[in-house]
């Protein structure tokens, strides 16, 4: 009788701890949830569609606030910005989950019988993410060769294409309106799975705020320096830095003041980028926060 009792007890029991083991983990799959949203550019010119889309698990309800005071409740759909500026588009699933995009909205090209074609399109991106590739000029074909194939990918002059590996590819445009392919280089970073907010442009100023405090630590300062200014800055030593809000320099100052001035007694706590909205693979600005050590 007693061991009956006893087998009862840990019958009890045993269903307790599972019902709770359960509970936790439908609890952690659902606050683990992350938003799975994809726009088809975060710059496009005044008058072309922006494309978005959400995929998240068990979405039922969507919200997306373009910045402008218009509004979305569809899981899907195409959008056109009427004023050229940029804009904060935010997207909220099921009331909780919220994703955000700084969409950039550009002046119209407005294209001459002889302008010359070119390629515009990114100089960074993370693997995974939908890049949109556009072919400027006249022209009535268009041939894209993403470099990651080694075939025709596309033949839209508008193309949207991603990349499954990180690496350094040769894009080439080819039309019947020029002799040889216009080239463009596009550098694909590794996706970071834990944080799917991580951008190209905060990925961009980590990686700035890190050869700035290589050349404060007194590391080697001609391999820091140059790897920003070819890898970002296109060279432009002259380039605006504006430190802590306040204080303006130029880059090639800024640096040889950290390297000086700022030696073994300077943080670099964050580096915002601005990009070249005429130049897309250039930067146009640097915002650097930084403080002093007190020892």
């Amino acid at each position: 009788m007693k061991k009956l009792k006893n087998s009862r007890i840990y019958l009890v029991l045993g269903s307790v701890i599972i019902c709770i083991a359960i509970a936790f983990i439908i609890r952690f799959v659902f606050s683990s949830t992350k938003i799975q949203a994809f726009v088809s550019s975060t710059e496009i010119y005044k008058g072309e569609s922006l494309v978005y889309s959400d995929s998240t698990f068990r979405a039922k309800e969507w919200l997306w606030e373009f910045g402008n005071g218009d509004l979305s409740d569809q899981k899907a759909g195409s959008y056109e910005y009427k004023e050229i500026g940029t804009y904060l588009l935010r997207l909220t699933v099921n009331k909780r989950l919220q994703k955000e995009f700084i969409i950039n909205v550009r002046p119209p090209v407005r294209l001459e019988r002889d302008s010359i074609i070119r390629i515009d399109a990114p100089a960074t991106a993370m693997q995974g993410e939908f890049i949109v590739f556009r072919g400027v000029g006249l022209s009535k074909e268009w041939r894209w060769a993403f470099g990651a194939t080694g075939i025709i990918d596309s033949r839209d002059q508008v193309a949207i294409y991603s990349y499954s590996e990180p690496g350094r590819y040769d894009v080439e445009l080819t039309t019947e309106e020029t002799k040889y392919p216009v080239r463009h280089h596009i550098e694909i970073f590794p996706q970071y799975m834990e944080n799917d907010t991580t951008d190209v442009l905060a990925l961009i100023g980590n990686d700035i705020r890190e050869k700035l405090q290589a050349i404060v630590d007194g590391k080697p300062f001609n391999p820091n320096y140059n790897h920003i200014m070819t890898r970002y800055l296109c060279n432009n030593s002259q380039l605006l830095v504006v430190v802590n809000n306040d204080r303006k320099n130029d880059f090639y100052s800024y640096c040889q003041g950290l390297k000086i001035l700022g030696k073994n007694n300077t943080d670099i706590l964050q580096v915002v980028v601005v990009p070249d909205e005429e130049r897309p693979a250039c930067l146009q600005k640097l915002y650097v926060m930084q403080a002093t050590r007190d020892d």
